[in-house]
């Protein structure tokens, strides 16, 4: 069977397994043993047939046109209005084909007549509430499914932008450092190019995928280190500091290097080179994953410039951790006096 039939068969069943359970329902309840079944089962299929459109009208139209736009009075007193009008035709179509069927009267005694409109009342809102709550749920199903992959399209695209904004202010710190190592030595200008090159290829070619090995992202934080140091005078104190047991396992590229960028990036100027610093500390304590980073910075300037850095710090951070670590990720910062200090909590789990 072809995979569009057996996706409509499966669509239909169940609608077809309530209607019949829905026919039988109403032949128990109207079954006269006085009178042939033949009459009865046809009778009692053409009502439950005849009810299915309105329950179609209703699940189509009411529901998308009236209930979805909060307009409950007007869905209220046309569904209402509707299944009066349905209720009589139908009475007076199983009726008559009753009554030529079997030879019984069109309009029975007043009790009779009152107990069949109000099971054909019942019966008709079966119907609608069904084909509604199917459409309800169908509509709902298919709006978080596009919902879902919008909010990924959404990720994806934020998450591209936010990767691209990071390599451009990278390069740029780069190319300034070689910039003026051109003057000073080609030895070391070559050795800085070679090491620039290593960097770019681990940004073009490793980073393309969503995860990267924690071994590759600590050995390019390395590199990174090394660039920036060059840049800064010999007596600055820069310190990166590994546990063991950072192996196994792999997160998101770049998340180190926001706070590493980010501590070089304000590192203080003062006269006594000794006297500015950067510390950087990774860890893994159980299934969580510790990166502290504490900065000197000038007081001059404002401290919140640290957080707030045009896009390329923390707040860049902040936000990739509620895309890529909803609940198991949090960066959290302090600053006392001359010095500020980042800790990025991550679970790996």
């Amino acid at each position: 069977m072809p995979a569009f039939f057996r996706h409509r068969l499966f669509r239909i069943l169940p609608f077809a397994f309530i209607w019949l359970l829905v026919t039988l329902f109403m032949l128990l309840i109207y079954f006269d043993p006085r009178v042939a079944l033949a009459p009865q089962l046809s009778s009692t299929l053409i009502f439950t047939t005849l009810s299915i459109p309105l329950s179609w009208y209703a699940a189509m139209h009411l529901v998308p046109e009236f209930l979805y736009k909060k307009k409950i009075a007007a869905f209220i007193g046309r569904l209402v209005l509707l299944l009066c009008v349905n209720i009589i035709v139908l009475y007076f179509v199983t009726a008559v084909i009753y009554h030529y069927l079997s030879g019984r009267p069109i309009i029975p005694s007043p009790l009779v007549l009152l107990m069949i409109i109000l099971v054909f009342f019942f019966v008709n809102l079966i119907f609608i509430s069904i084909a509604c709550g199917v459409k309800i749920i169908a509509d709902r199903y298919g709006l978080e499914a596009r919902l879902h992959e919008t909010e990924k399209e959404k990720i994806s695209t934020e998450l591209n932008f936010l990767r691209s904004q990071i390599n451009p202010h990278f390069l740029f710190n780069i190319l300034n450092t070689i910039y003026f190592q051109i003057d000073k030595s080609n030895l070391q200008a070559r050795a800085s190019v070679e090491k620039f090159s290593e960097m770019l290829r681990y940004q073009l070619y490793d980073c393309n995928t969503d995860k990267i090995e924690i071994k590759k992202e600590i050995d390019y934080i390395q590199s990174y280190i090394t660039m920036q140091g060059q840049r800064l005078e010999a007596e600055t104190d820069v310190q990166l500091h590994t546990s063991a047991g950072l192996e196994g396992f792999a997160i998101a590229p770049f998340m180190i290097l926001t706070l590493v960028e980010n501590a070089f990036k304000h590192i203080s100027h003062f006269k006594n080179a000794a006297e500015n610093k950067v510390h950087i500390d990774i860890k893994k304590t159980g299934e969580l994953l510790i990166v502290k980073t504490v900065n000197t910075f000038d007081k001059s300037e404002k401290v919140q410039q640290l957080v707030q850095s045009g896009g390329l710090g923390l707040q860049n951070l902040m936000r990739r951790l509620e895309l890529l670590y909803p609940q198991k990720g949090q960066l959290t910062t302090h600053n006392s006096g001359t010095i500020f200090e980042s800790v990025l909590n991550l679970k790996l789990s």
